[in-house]
């Protein structure tokens, strides 16, 4: 035996142990100080602003940032809401640590590089997910996960890192200038953190996108420009620092130069009779005061004609190509986040209109028309149009408080091949805002993690007084399929169905979020159980 291999210390003097993990969701601020832990915060979603100690970081998507034990941080929304990972961890020493060893900090602190960004956040979801677990070999293997990334954040951020490519720095250079380009950045300043010559930063950036780097930055920040100007109603010099530009007079003669026309006479033009396309948030749209120029329709599922949209074109989004939109002359586009929008999709678009994702609050509606009423400078009508809702629940409620009590209701969405138990279009106007008691199945169904049918001997079980129910047109069988499930024995033996109480409405209106789908919604209860 070789008693020197033998002897050599294989494993490191100390490593990090995670002690907790947070998905966060704030819309005011949040503060923190751990006496033991470091605390790491992932940014996923939001603007607002992030404190640790005396340092102040703009808190955007994207970014990440680590913080020493006893170091207060706050974390403050300038939006309606943040979304961000928050994971605690802490030294753990193998062995009896030398006095340096004892003091010796994290491998790098505060702001941290973090590309790609998607495999961070997919390790972070990964360790969420498997949070709770309770078997050891579990547990360790979320520990292997934390470990790995840790390992992904050090290979970019321990100083002395091996240096990348020129071409391949200069290319993720371009990708922070596309995310940070409201920010003062200089040429110096990108080509010394990619670690490349500037002479030979800017020739590599032209090779890449056609233009050197300040033109390139400032068409983004004057696209940027363009989408504020027609979806605010900011002052001029209000959206030059929005967009990176510390002088008004700069920004003005930089933005006729690309557009052609004076910030403000683009605006006089092009505002009053905005063209939008927004498919499946035309009912936003339209609490917002504007009419859209194309709607959303399915192959199978029709479209919302509870809106009264009859006479707009309807872009089928089955079938129909992307290109379709650039006939309806849009003057901005709009994607959903929620749908899981491509990015070849978005660059499509973009190339026929200014184009933006907007992310869905899914229940929340109300975050989402506050949303678009902030985009498209309509924070008033937002506004106006939550508090005309709440006015019809306060309404609904008071007729309702006497008839329905003890009563218990369920809502199912029925297509030809099964029947589920409905939550998520649903369950936030019948049993949070109209304060209506559930039955048990479908608190069963509720708590259930995966969304699946009812087989007919759970449905048999359905103790509710009242039943609403919608067809979904949208499965494997023939047409009219769904209805003949109304023909099961189980459905004809149901409480409600047999003392008539069994509702049916209209599927669009239900299965939508929007602020006058749920509007129809109360209506509709209230029309029947009133």
């Amino acid at each position: 035996m070789n008693n020197e291999a033998s002897g050599a210390k294989l494993s490191p003097p100390s490593f990090f142990a995670m002690t907790a993990i947070q998905k966060v969701n704030v819309e005011r601020w949040q503060d923190y100080l751990e006496p033991e832990d470091y605390t790491m915060i992932v940014a996923t979603d939001g603007e607002g602003l992030l404190e640790i100690e005396s340092s102040t970081y703009r808190f955007t998507r994207e970014r990440c940032w680590i913080a020493a034990p006893r170091q207060n941080v706050r974390i403050s929304c300038t939006g309606h809401v943040l979304d961000y990972y928050s994971l605690t961890f802490r030294v753990v020493h193998t062995e009896a640590p030398t006095k340096e060893q004892a003091c010796e900090a994290f491998f790098c602190l505060e702001e941290l590089t973090c590309t790609p960004f998607s495999r961070v956040v997919e390790l972070i979801a990964e360790i969420y997910k498997h949070r709770e677990a309770t078997e050891a070999l579990q547990r360790f293997y979320n520990h292997v996960r934390f470990e790995e990334l840790l390992c992904v954040l050090a290979q970019q951020n321990v100083p002395g890192k091996t240096r990348l490519d020129p071409r391949r720095a200069v290319e993720r250079s371009i990708a922070y200038v596309e995310k940070h380009y409201q920010e003062p950045l200089t040429v110096d300043q990108l080509a010394h953190e990619a670690n490349v010559p500037r002479w030979r930063y800017t020739q590599l950036f032209k090779e890449m996108t056609g233009e050197i780097p300040l033109d390139y930055m400032n068409q983004l920040r004057i696209n940027r420009a363009k989408q504020l100007l027609l979806m605010t109603g900011d002052r001029i010099n209000e959206i030059a620092q929005n967009v990176g530009f510390n002088s008004e007079y700069y920004f003005s003669r930089r933005f006729k130069q690309r557009v052609g026309l004076a910030p403000g006479k683009y605006r006089n033009i092009h505002r009053d009779d905005l063209r939008v396309v927004s498919l499946y948030m035309e009912d936003y749209l339209l609490a917002l005061g504007i009419r859209p120029v194309v709607q959303w329709a399915h192959t199978y599922w029709g479209q919302q004609d509870y809106l009264g949209l009859h006479d707009v074109p309807t872009y089928d989004v089955l079938t129909d190509d992307v290109q379709l939109l650039s006939s309806r002359a849009p003057d901005v586009i709009m994607l959903r986040e929620c749908t899981g929008w491509k990015a070849d999709v978005y660059a499509q678009c973009a190339r026929i209109a200014l184009t933006c994702v907007i992310r869905q609050f899914g229940p929340e509606w109300r975050k989402t028309l506050r949303t678009l009423g902030d985009r498209l400078g309509r924070s008033e009508l937002a506004e106006r149009s939550i508090e005309q809702y709440e006015q019809k629940v306060r309404a609904a409620k008071n007729v309702m408080a006497r008839s329905l009590k003890g009563q218990k209701v369920a809502f199912l969405r029925i297509s030809a091949d099964q029947i589920l138990v409905e939550k998520s279009y649903t369950s936030q106007v019948l049993f949070q805002d109209l304060e209506m008691e559930p039955a048990l199945l479908v608190k069963k169904q509720f708590a259930k993690q995966v969304r699946e049918g009812v087989s007919w001997e759970e449905l048999s079980t359905l103790d509710a007084d009242h039943i609403f129910f919608a067809f979904d047109r949208w499965h494997q069988g023939k047409p009219g399929a769904e209805q003949l499930q109304l023909n099961h024995p189980v459905w004809q033996s149901l409480p409600a169905v047999q003392s008539k109480r069994a509702y049916q409405v209209d599927f669009m209106t239900w299965m939508n979020h929007g602020v006058i789908a749920n509007g129809k919604k109360v209506d509709d209860v209230r029309k029947v159980l009133a």
